[in-house]
């Protein structure tokens, strides 16, 4: 692997850091920091990621959730029954890693358990759910798309994984979610939508419009009928270091390929 493709000087952390800032417990400390300038600042931050989902077409009406762990014990997220696109600063809410409702005028999202469950797991500091159609192209067909094709694909999200069912809001969800968090920065909810985990919430939204840009080109790609390309097992060795320099995750059991057949075409390079 060539060093020179490792980012050095390293880059510019822009995540809240929750591990050497504040920890209010009391009343009276919760009430002062939901307004303090450092949590504004993340609340307007959570809007403008809010309006870009909606613009993009991820979520319409009220679909969609953002969240942002601000604590040891502390998360703010937005709030149910809200169009992303069209949040203001009051709107966001303060829950605790239990989802236990601390501050806000309106309701936290049910879904907030899903994504502090993915936080817990991978670590990740933000999470975005939200519905981006080529994506749920994959996912409602029980399907994730196939790696070993795109190096920006595998760099920043390497294998999606396929969360099974169960019901939005509910614990099982956020323990099906749990369980593949380790995989992927990306996750696919069968017959639901995909969460996204990054170290801050713009990088989860990226994460996103990768992820929609990759499925959307597979698809356009399996219209020509032909058999899609791989690259070779090195490329994607390359590809997995790149991802670690970057400080995502890669399992290390993982196989190189994560499926053997695509568009009805056994792809060209073997996934042992």
């Amino acid at each position: 692997m060539d060093k020179r493709l490792y980012i050095d000087p390293p880059l510019v952390n822009r995540a809240y850091d929750w591990k050497n800032g504040p920890q209010p417990k009391t009343r009276k400390e919760l009430d002062k920091f939901f307004v303090s300038a450092p949590i504004r600042a993340v609340k307007r931050q959570i809007c403008e990621m809010g309006r870009r989902i909606y613009n993009r077409g991820y979520t319409d009406g009220n679909g969609g959730n953002i969240s942002v762990r601000v604590g040891e014990d502390l998360v703010l997220c937005t709030p149910t029954l809200c169009c992303k696109g069209f949040m203001e600063e009051e709107d966001i809410c303060l829950v605790d890693m239990e989802a236990g409702q601390l501050c806000g005028r309106r309701p936290r999202t049910s879904e907030v358990k899903v994504h502090i469950a993915m936080m817990k797991s991978s670590g990740m500091g933000a999470c975005i759910h939200c519905h981006p159609p080529h994506c749920n192209a994959f996912l409602f067909a029980g399907q994730v798309p196939p790696s070993g094709i795109n190096p920006e694909a595998d760099i920043f999200f390497n294998q999606i994984p396929l969360a099974p069912y169960a019901t939005p809001g509910s614990k099982a969800v956020a323990d099906s979610v749990s369980k593949e968090a380790k995989k992927s920065n990306v996750i696919f909810m069968e017959n639901h939508g995909i969460v996204c985990g990054g170290r801050d919430v713009e990088e989860a939204e990226w994460f996103a419009e990768n992820a929609d840009a990759y499925c959307q080109v597979l698809l356009l790609a399996a219209g020509h009928g032909a058999k899609i390309n791989q690259v070779g097992p090195e490329g994607v060795k390359d590809f997995l270091a790149i991802r670690k320099s970057l400080g995502l995750p890669v399992d290390p059991k993982q196989k190189l390929y994560n499926t053997r057949r695509f568009n009805g075409y056994r792809m060209g390079v073997s996934s042992k």
